[in-house]
């Protein structure tokens, strides 16, 4: 059976919502894996003494220490080695644990991930990528978004390598479609990195390794020209937020106009209930807790991060996640692929 060890101290509105989460999984899915729930002991065990648990396949391990999203990510794995989020790697590190899950501080998990599991044979750096909608069927996946804030012309290549192996393998595309973003699509275009990076993609793709389709820009995203969107960290962290504030900037406008045409006698109620249906089926593409969390790729193990701001279905769906990556043995492919000779 596997093992999924959850971090019941990261997120913000953790341990409330992790807990229920966590039952939730387990409730779900039948008990088909196991979950050590870690955290300290004085607030989570009042608040799952609430839930039946006792036919659930659910251990609790005492971590008396929390890392806290206003911690230093280096100094916080360093100095807080009992805290739920250093302990449940170390889980996965002694095979106690088949993979770790943490709504809490991202560069700590990096930092902690690095530090306890190591990185992969062949990869040079560890990445992040985050789930776009986009017109077309399919996903897009931008990589790197914050953890490699400045890349190297090769860091690049290899975040579109691993991301590849991962639609592969983990996502189902058949062949997946790299893009480099950029501010033209001409090959001359943009800083020196990204002109290095254009010449190292073209290599990888007559390799075989990438399917690379060339520069793309900023609109080219969400038509879904591309199922990989490489960039470094800087960049994909400012889309990927920007993005993430577009259904509540575009959801007021809405209800503003709507509050407006039903006070004015234009709209009845049954109508505006209507449109406030569609209005939400529209925006259910931007809905990230669908999938919960992204792995790490790159580190020699199954660390799952997700938003600060997780709710109880996001820590329920981070859960499905590493269970699905475990499955897909997404690691393997990836230590594979980038040590081919």
């Amino acid at each position: 059976m596997l093992t999924i060890a959850v971090d019941a101290m990261g997120g913000d509105h953790a341990p409330a919502c992790v807990i229920e989460g966590t039952v939730q999984a387990l409730q779900e899915s039948g008990n088909r894996f196991k979950i050590i729930l870690i955290g300290q002991a004085e607030k989570v065990q009042p608040l799952l003494a609430e839930y039946e648990t006792k036919t659930l396949n659910l251990e609790f391990l005492h971590a008396p220490e929390v890392v806290t999203m206003e911690d230093i990510p280096a100094t916080a794995v360093k100095t807080k080695q009992d805290s739920s989020l250093v302990k449940g790697l170390q889980l996965c590190k002694s095979k106690e644990a088949n993979a770790f899950v943490s709504a809490g501080n991202t560069g700590a998990q990096m930092a902690a991930s690095l530090f306890v599991l190591g990185r992969l044979p062949g990869v040079i750096r560890p990445t992040i990528y985050a789930y776009f909608p986009r017109i077309s069927e399919g996903l897009t996946n931008i990589v790197d978004v914050g953890a490699n804030v400045d890349c190297k012309p090769e860091h690049l290549v290899q975040f579109a390598e691993m991301l590849t192996i991962y639609q592969r393998y983990g996502a189902g595309i058949e062949k997946p479609v790299t893009g480099l973003l950029n501010i033209g699509e001409e090959e001359g275009k943009g800083s020196e990195v990204l002109k290095q990076a254009y010449k190292l993609l073209k290599e990888a793709d007559a390799k075989g390794k990438i399917n690379f389709i060339g520069n793309i820009e900023g609109h080219d995203i969400l038509k879904g020209h591309a199922t990989i969107v490489v960039c470094d960290g800087l960049v994909g962290n400012t889309i990927l937020k920007f993005g993430e504030s577009i259904p509540e900037f575009l959801g007021s406008l809405f209800k503003q106009s709507l509050e407006a045409l039903v006070s004015s006698g234009k709209l009845d109620k049954q109508s505006a209930a209507v449109t406030t249906g569609m209005f939400k089926t529209m925006f259910e593409p931007f809905d990230v807790e669908k999938f919960g969390g992204v792995p790490f790729l790159g580190v020699d193990g199954i660390s799952i991060v997700g938003h600060g701001r997780s709710s109880s279905r996001a820590i329920k769906n981070m859960i499905y996640m590493a269970e699905h990556m475990i499955e897909k043995r997404v690691n393997e492919h990836i230590a594979e692929v980038l040590n081919e000779a």
